[in-house]
């Protein structure tokens, strides 16, 4: 089960679990013999330990610690793969890769001399000074960290360091870090529903929420604002059907948690979305989920409690269609 909602069974050797995700694991060792059992920080900075054993008493050896992983430019929201001329490799990384020895010219690639710190050529702007909109204009596409033609509804102000230009969903890739571990790691679409939706209605309405911050000044929020900052919630009809998507404009991994529902994961085949109460959104990314909403008021946050403390929190206002009281 995920969250407490039953899911077709899936075979893995490690999941990422976000606050407030709950998963039920069964193990079924094939030795009688001892096995470590390993939770790991995602920022590799410690982890802990348990032993599963026929017999007190026995243990098992500890592996160590991993590398810290070092975000992409998928992390920033820009999938360079996926445009003509710029397939970087599987990981989105081009630290210690030499392009130049493989016959690509990155300056005569479109906007790459920027990126380079080479001196633009005649006719072409000037070199932008480094920054979050340092990308410039990618062969005419708007590569700006910072461009608010990307997200019309965020509010820009100094708790938006950066804007997505090119989120995508994520849902199928391994967490941060886990991208190349040699081994079976779950994703979110490996989760299947076991039985179908109680409501196969197709949503009636779309809304994006994204998620905002500026790491360096420690300000987090939905759409540019935190929640001291908000006139109004996101407000919905009682028995509305609706796809809700969310965008991480920031380069940190969010357990976004919605109280009193669970909402149905979009990747799967109709009416077999896992039904959650939390998602992680990755770095970059975008999730789309649909629900039903119940009459109430409802916190929508970030369940990272600091994140949430420091603004990242909202409210789902849900009304009767007379619009009277809940």
């Amino acid at each position: 089960a995920a969250d407490g909602q039953d899911v077709r069974p899936v075979e893995v050797d490690e999941f990422q679990i976000g606050n407030a995700e709950t998963y039920d694991v069964i193990v079924q060792p094939t030795e009688e013999r001892a096995f470590t059992i390993v939770s790991e920080a995602v920022d590799r900075s410690g982890m802990g330990r348990a032993t599963l054993a026929p017999r007190a008493g026995m243990t098992a050896p500890v592996p160590p610690l991993r590398e810290r992983p070092l975000a992409t430019m998928k992390d920033m929201g820009m999938d360079m793969s996926s445009m003509p001329g710029m397939n970087m490799g599987g990981s989105g990384a081009m630290a210690g890769m030499d392009h130049g020895a493989a016959g690509h010219d990155m300056a005569a690639m479109p906007g790459m001399a920027a990126m380079q710190g080479m001196a633009a050529a005649p006719g072409l702007a000037a070199q932008k000074p480094r920054g979050s909109d340092a990308m410039g204009d990618m062969g005419g596409m708007k590569m700006s960290m910072r461009d608010p033609q990307n997200a019309p509804g965020v509010k820009l102000g100094p708790g938006v360091q950066t804007i997505a230009p090119m989120p995508m969903d994520r849902t199928g890739e391994a967490g941060q870090g886990l991208e190349s571990v040699g081994h079976r790691v779950l994703v979110y679409k490996d989760l299947i529903a076991l039985t179908p939706s109680s409501d196969p209605r197709m949503p009636t309405r779309a809304l994006d929420i994204h998620l905002t911050g500026n790491m360096e000044r420690f300000m987090w929020g939905f759409d540019g604002l935190k929640f001291s900052e908000t006139s109004k919630p996101y407000t919905f009809e009682e028995g509305e059907r609706v796809r809700v998507t969310l965008i991480n404009d920031t380069m940190m991994a969010h357990p976004i948690h919605l109280h009193g529902h669970f909402f149905e994961l979009a990747h799967a085949p109709p009416g077999h979305g896992p039904r959650k109460h939390t998602v992680i959104v990755a770095p970059g990314g975008r999730v789309s989920w649909d629900f039903t909403a119940d009459p109430g008021d409802w916190a929508f946050h970030c369940h990272m409690l600091y994140h949430m403390h420091a603004g990242m929190f909202q409210v789902f206002s849900v009304r009767p269609l007379d619009g009277g009281a809940a």
